[in-house]
């Protein structure tokens, strides 16, 4: 509707509508009216009235030009109304509202308007009917507020509702005596608990008694107005369950500063925990493998001269049957401790690894004597393979390893005999695979089986089976090394192995090694028959150890030749560069030593000469060409230790083998 008649300035909208005069009340009215102006006058709050027909506005106070922004002028001589500054989107609303205000004797809206300067505020209006002694309708008076500061807050508030309710986070707010008072979906998913379960019960349904006194005292700091910083504890799901949280605690304060309560937002930190545990054991474990890498090379060089020292006297020492017993036992002891830093070497992942393309079933059935040796009568051991096997690619001597350790294993876990089973086989492994195990690549392996029907394990133990040093054998039956040896050799080859177990009835490992369609160069290979070779040549050693290139010098002397012997490469390279009465034909050498490497050395020395051959030995490698502990095939090698017919026979091989 528009206003368009003008007020009758003859007529106050503050007189009565109608009613006979009092004595006194023409100057009474008139201050009375005076003040009611000035109070109007000083409002915030929009005041006017309108005639009885609510066709003209009769008065409006100042505040009108303040929040709707036009002049009072505008809304009296009608070029304006309260419905044109009315929001287009509450226009259709407010001018219903207009219309039933006769009907049903004024309306009570919020709604929106557009000011003179085009921003936004929100209006709440109230509008009702002002009668005369008779009832009649004499005029409508309305009152309106600018509530824009409170709609912007409401806005505000019901989104940072909407944030806290959806938070992933565990957000809660309880009284100062812990009674539980808001509860969003967050904290629902977390604990497991409804926001109707919880409201109104203790906090202490979420935590563990013991960590009660760590609560009781984060609260004294809450309580005194201090907001407590995020703390790792524990927090206890509806179904019993633990779960590992970071917890904040912030107090509540209410308008006049009092503390009323507490909000605490908590997020689930176990992923990272277990993360960090992890990077803990990764750091410790990396440790552990520098240390036990250094022993173990070490030891090898004294298991070295210890191995070869023996044999040769058991040369010496002729058929005396009490020398040889002594020899034997001395060798046999050696070679537990070649065993022992073979695993440690292997598990630092230190040890060198010469890989060849392998027949499976070759393996197998090669083996097949030594592993039923490994075994009692009790256990009745069956061994097949698949035919037609494709190859793998991996150091031998490894693979044997692997198997010996999982017979051994199985053995020790059927005390009372049983049944043991290995078997080869061909399996391909798809992408829904590898999806369910993230280290494994899809594509063709082959399987090794070794399947017994022992004790089993339980899952606590299954979870741990494979770690470094933990063995659930007796003190002296184990060193825990074993199964991590073999999961570090079968990683090596880029394979895996996965366990199953059921206590009392068997545990079965499969081992993995993805599939090569290449088959093992036999020429490379060198055979041991026949007697021990000698020769004349003459062989320069290049050994920093001072015992093993002694032993060394001696086992090639004994073999009839000439040695020249040097401490480091850059000796080794002076050595070569001089007059010998014999051309040195061969250079052995250690792969990692102080200064010039084993590697850089050859280098020198092939500018030298180049019909020099080389030999590399060593207990482990971190040289340029053998990176990852891998020995570049087209170098040949010798781990360390070695037997002196080993050493002879690999030699005597490379002497005469064609310059390539």
């Amino acid at each position: 509707m528009k206003y368009s008649d003008s007020p009758d300035p003859s007529r106050s909208p503050f007189t009565r509508a109608a009613g006979p005069a009092t004595p006194g009340s023409s100057s009474s009215g008139s201050e009375n009216e005076e003040q009611f102006r000035e109070l109007l006058n000083h409002l915030e709050q929009v005041f006017w009235m309108t005639n009885a027909a609510d066709t003209a506005v009769l008065y409006v106070s100042p505040a009108y030009e303040k929040v709707w922004g036009y002049s009072r002028a505008s809304l009296y001589d009608g070029s304006h109304t309260f419905l044109d500054s009315v929001h287009p989107e509450d226009h259709a609303r407010m001018a219903a509202a207009m219309e039933r205000e006769r009907e049903q004797g004024g309306y009570n809206e919020e709604y929106r308007i557009i000011g003179s300067d085009g921003t936004m505020r929100w209006i709440w209006a109230r509008t009702y009917p002002v009668r005369n002694d008779k009832g009649e309708v004499a005029r409508y008076a309305g009152i309106a507020e600018n509530i824009s500061d409170r709609k912007w807050a409401e806005k505000e508030r019901t989104r940072l509702a909407a944030i806290i309710e959806h938070a992933d986070d565990s957000i809660i707010s309880t009284t100062l005596d812990g009674t539980i008072i808001a509860w969003n979906r967050g904290a629902e998913r977390k604990y497991g608990y409804s926001a109707a379960e919880v409201l109104g019960r203790s906090i202490f349904i979420l935590i563990p008694p013991e960590h009660s006194t760590e609560y009781l005292e984060a609260m004294k700091s809450v309580r005194g107005g201090k907001a407590v910083s995020a703390y790792r504890t524990v927090r206890l799901r509806k179904d019993g369950t633990l779960i590992k949280f970071s917890v904040g605690i912030a107090p509540i304060e209410a308008r006049d500063g009092e503390i009323v309560g507490a909000s605490k937002i908590s997020q689930d930190v176990t992923r990272v925990h277990d993360l960090e545990s992890q990077l803990i054991e990764a750091q410790k474990m990396e440790v552990i493998g520098q240390l036990t890498g250094g022993v173990a090379h070490d030891f090898n060089n004294i298991l070295a001269v210890i191995l070869g020292y023996s044999e040769l006297m058991v040369s010496e020492i002729g058929e005396n049957p009490g020398l040889q017993k002594f020899a034997a036992g001395i060798n046999l002891a050696a070679g537990r401790g070649v065993g022992l830093t073979r695993q440690l070497l292997v598990f630092s992942r230190k040890e060198t690894v010469q890989f060849t393309v392998l027949d499976p079933n070759k393996i197998l059935t090669d083996m097949e004597s030594m592993l039923r040796q490994l075994i009692d009568a009790r256990i009745a051991l069956t061994i097949t393979t698949e035919p037609g096997l494709g190859c793998i690619k991996a150091d031998g001597g490894y693979i044997g390893q692997v198997l010996m350790n999982l017979v051994v294993n199985a053995r020790d876990a059927m005390p009372s005999g049983g049944k043991l089973t290995i078997a080869t086989s061909s399996v391909t492994l798809d992408e829904a695979y590898a999806l369910d195990h993230p280290s494994v690549f899809p594509g063709d392996y082959i399987l090794f089986k070794v399947e017994d029907t022992g004790i089993g394990m339980s899952e606590e133990i299954k979870a741990r089976v494979f770690d470094p040093l933990f063995t659930t054998k007796l003190r002296g039956l184990g060193t825990g090394l074993g199964l991590s040896t073999c999961q570090t050799i079968v990683h090596l080859s880029n394979g895996f192995i996965a366990v199953q177990s059921t206590p009392g009835i068997g545990t079965s490992f499969e081992v993995y090694f993805p599939q090569v369609a290449m088959r093992s160069d036999p020429a490379r290979h060198t055979t041991d028959a026949g007697p021990v070779p000698r020769g004349t040549e003459t062989i320069l050693v290049v050994e920093d150890d001072p015992e093993v290139r002694r032993m060394v010098s001696l086992v090639l002397e004994v073999q009839g030749y000439h040695v020249v012997t040097a401490s480091n490469g850059e000796e080794g390279i002076r050595r070569a560069l001089e007059d010998h009465k014999h051309r040195i034909s061969l250079v052995i050498s250690d792969v990692v030593m102080p200064g010039m490497s084993g590697q850089a050395m050859v280098a020198g020395m092939e500018a030298i000469d180049p019909r020099l051959k080389f030999l590399f030995t060593s207990g482990y490698t971190n040289g340029a060409t053998a990176l990852s502990g891998i020995i570049d095939e087209k170098l040949e090698f010798l781990s360390k230790p070695y037997t002196n017919e080993a050493l002879a026979r690999k030699v005597r091989h490379l002497l005469d083998a064609p310059l390539v």
